[in-house]
């Protein structure tokens, strides 16, 4: 590791995932075969071989290995090559430009995924250029598809070619290092659990009419409901990666706070710590399911009240709540029999990943060498990742993006301006390479 000049890789991360992002994999439609090819081309100047899987036109999901002696089982390194679509005209640079500017890469997916996806590429080829001998493989999966379910990505590779990709631990998206959200000391959040995502459709329908008098249109009907359902409260749940979590950053804050945090799911204090702790949206999200409205759609005359309305629903469940009891729950808070509700079947129940496992263990201990005075802690991340999929098949899954950062840099992911700092690059590099080694050579 000391003839490594790490400046020097970071620059060169900065670099590829400038070139990385120029490849637009807005999804939909993805395209993520020129991505795959990409890929392909970095891994093959640096002889490692690749396959890459055709799950539809235009669509791929690659794959590549540094083989171990097998006296281990394999580690996957995964990100996903598709990004969430753009406004243009809201961004200070083209968002698939992938600008060096002010000591960052500029675009979409620089953070979520592609910067993740660089770090994992460089350190896989660290460790190839390293020569040191494996005792377990290390695979590297490319993947299409994950902002819009995985079925052309992980889920199809899964179902698929699991032999191909069948590991002990998975390294993903999902968590994030983070520095001034709680406490002044940064804060690595791995994820071992997630919720689960379901989407629900609401539909008013009954008689519309002039603009004028038809005062309980559908329409006004959704309104009415919509509004009930933005002022309800969803119960709270203290599950055990929760606590987990809470125990972790206490130590971020100073006494009394700390103890309070510490001990929130007491029933003593926990009426107040769940206004406190709720009014962080990050926090708030791991203490109880969700429900924001995307859209609604309803009318198109202005002097015409609409016969009908609709409202789609993103609900992300807590792992341990049924959609039986949910679904009650929500029609409880509409408070309107006459609105209709239809969901989709949400995934599975599945156990969160060992927050004492060899993987864990060992990049906490690598971020702690790295980061000096940092807080490394499993969370239960609110968003569904291809994680999901894994741990549905027995492996430990765990989500992080390495790197340190603001909330106005988390701020610019899925939003305007996404960017990563060529120091993160370097950072998460590092961290990835040096965790392989422990665990691989």
């Amino acid at each position: 590791m000391s003839e490594i000049i790490w400046t020097d890789v970071g620059r060169d991360t900065a670099r590829l995932l400038s070139r990385y992002i120029q490849i637009d994999t807005t999804n939909p439609p993805g395209n993520e075969r020129k991505s795959a090819d990409f890929l392909e081309g970095f891994l093959s100047s640096r002889s490692v071989q690749s396959t890459i899987y055709t799950p539809a036109p235009g669509r791929a999901n690659l794959l590549a290995k540094l083989e171990g002696d097998g006296s281990e089982r394999p580690i996957m390194l995964l990100h996903h090559m598709d990004v969430v679509p753009a406004n243009t005209e809201r961004w200070a640079e083209e968002p698939f430009s992938g600008t060096l500017a002010y000591g960052h890469v500029m675009g979409r997916g620089a953070i979520d995924d592609k910067g993740l996806g660089v770090m994992q590429l460089m350190a896989f080829g660290l460790l190839k250029d390293s020569g040191v001998t494996l005792k377990r493989d290390v695979l590297m999966l490319a993947v299409s598809d994950e902002e819009l379910g995985g079925k052309c990505g992980a889920q199809w590779m899964v179902k698929n070619h699991w032999p191909d990709i069948q590991c002990e631990f998975v390294w993903d998206e999902g968590g994030t290092g983070t520095l001034g959200i709680m406490g002044d000391r940064p804060v690595f959040a791995v994820s071992v659990a997630e919720k689960r995502g379901m989407i629900v459709q609401l539909m008013a329908k009954g008689a519309g009419g002039h603009g004028s008098f038809s005062a309980n249109s559908p329409l006004n009907r959704m309104v009415s409901a919509l509004n009930r359902l933005k002022s309800s409260q969803w119960p709270v749940q203290f599950g055990e990666v929760t606590k987990s979590f809470l125990r972790n950053v206490s130590e971020t804050q100073s006494f009394p706070s700390s103890w309070l945090v510490r001990n929130a799911s007491m029933p003593l204090f926990r009426s107040f710590m769940v206004k406190k702790l709720a009014s962080i949206p990050v926090i708030n999200a791991m203490l109880r399911d969700t429900v924001t409205v995307t859209s609604v759609q309803s009318g198109a005359g202005m002097n015409v009240a609409p016969d009908s309305a609709s409202a789609r629903l993103d609900v992300r469940l807590l792992p341990t709540t049924e959609k039986s009891e949910f679904l009650r729950k929500l029609k409880s808070v509409l408070g309107d029999d006459s609105i209709l509700i239809e969901s989709a079947e949400p995934p599975p129940k599945i156990g969160s990943s060992a927050m004492d496992s060899e993987f864990y263990e060992t990049l906490a201990r690598v971020i702690y060498r790295r980061v000096p005075q940092s807080i490394v802690t499993p969370i239960q991340t609110p968003a569904g990742t291809d994680s999901r999929f894994f741990r549905q098949k027995g492996a430990q899954a765990y989500g992080l993006l390495p790197a340190v950062l603001t909330q106005a840099d988390l701020d610019t992911m899925h939003g305007v301006d996404e960017r990563i700092s060529i120091a993160n690059l370097e950072l998460g590099t590092r961290i990835i390479y040096e965790t392989l080694l422990e665990l691989c050579a």
